[in-house]
């Protein structure tokens, strides 16, 4: 039974092998950067306030073996004026010539800044040796988060938004900046990249200040805009699943594009409620759901089989025992994301 709980700063070396698999901005391959995270990190879960840019949440996945097979994160707050959040909205102007009765509509670009931004959900990754393990471990690193902002919504933004990483060329180059970004910088992708995790000023100086037409670029270039990588597809869906939607802005690096919702229309958060362990252990066929604790001040959830009844949960011991749960303490009931095809929750 896999476990979702806060990781420590003596995950790193595990985190640091899972960031191999992404190496993005929100997880790079860095030790110092991730250390810092992870410090960060600790003293948010000490102590939870307000969303702030140094508040951070990083998760770990651990197996039975205590082995970390995935991470994940949540930025309570992306967007300062500091480091703004910035982004390419998406937008659509039509020309029309009469005199040759001609209509035109033109994708356009537009660089913008928000100052006081969103919550973000960090990077995603889960070790391609668990991925379709049984005990929905995707899905509880993914919706899994959802369970700690349900219990703790004054720690994060009214919204929340997630950046969809695109698809890069085997050398880690974006064919988009190469066609955009670059003509305005000068600067490769992976230093300008690099740059904008501690200072965003040089985008907003040196990228067009007025909209740039999609037209302009390469036809293949311009097929990729708002394009997922092959890989982040399945993560896409359990966002969608959740509730989030693409918001008409794109990543001015890779052309990733932004899904976000309303935190309280998102279904996990909606949709979890608190409730109480009962003595007995649920049946075979029961369904699974995201089960959290937050006993001693340890968030702590698994992904398991339930009856619910009221306000009551009937638990497996195995389950009880993961969470450190008896009966009669309070623990959290978050839905698990279920199959389109079948209506049933998979792993």
């Amino acid at each position: 039974m896999y476990l979702l709980r806060p990781a420590r700063p003596e995950d790193l070396p595990q985190i640091l092998e899972l960031a191999c698999f992404l190496d993005s901005l929100n997880l790079p391959n860095n030790e110092r950067f991730l250390s810092e995270r992870l410090a960060r990190s600790e003293r948010a879960f000490a102590q939870p306030g307000p969303p702030a840019q140094e508040r951070e949440y990083q998760f770990a996945l651990v197996d039975e073996a205590e082995r970390i097979v995935g991470t994940c994160a949540i930025l309570s707050k992306h967007g300062t004026p500091e480091l703004p959040h910035l982004y390419l909205r998406v937008g659509q102007e039509e020309r029309h010539a009469q005199s040759v009765s001609v209509r035109v509509k033109h994708h356009t670009l537009q660089l913008e800044a928000d100052h006081d931004g969103p919550s973000e959900l960090g990077a995603l990754v889960l070790h391609p040796d668990a991925r379709g393990r049984p005990g929905w471990p995707g899905k509880l690193l993914s919706w899994g988060r959802f369970a700690y902002m349900a219990l703790h919504p004054d720690c994060f933004e009214t919204h929340v938004m997630a950046e969809m990483r695109a698809t890069l060329d085997p050398d880690g180059r974006s064919a988009f900046w190469d066609a955009f970004g670059k003509h305005f910088t000068g600067m490769s992708y992976a230093e300008a990249d690099r740059r904008s995790a501690l200072d965003k000023n040089f985008i907003l100086d040196l990228f067009p200040s007025t909209p740039f037409y999609a037209s302009l670029l390469d036809e293949e270039v311009a097929l990729e805009l708002g394009q997922v990588h092959p890989e982040t597809r399945p993560a896409l869906r359990l966002l969608e699943q959740a509730g989030l939607r693409w918001i008409g802005e794109i990543d001015p690096f890779d052309a990733g594009p932004f899904f976000g919702a309303a935190l309280p229309e998102v279904i996990p958060v909606r949709e979890t409620r608190r409730v109480h362990v009962a003595a007995e252990s649920p049946p075979r066929d029961a369904a699974a759901w995201i089960v959290s604790s937050e006993k001693g001040g340890r968030f702590r959830a698994c992904a398991t089989r339930v009856d619910l009844g009221g306000d009551q949960l009937r638990l497996s011991k195995d389950a009880c025992k993961r969470l450190d749960a008896n009966p009669g303490d309070e623990l959290a009931v978050t839905p698990l994301p279920v199959s389109q095809r079948k209506g049933t929750a998979h792993g």
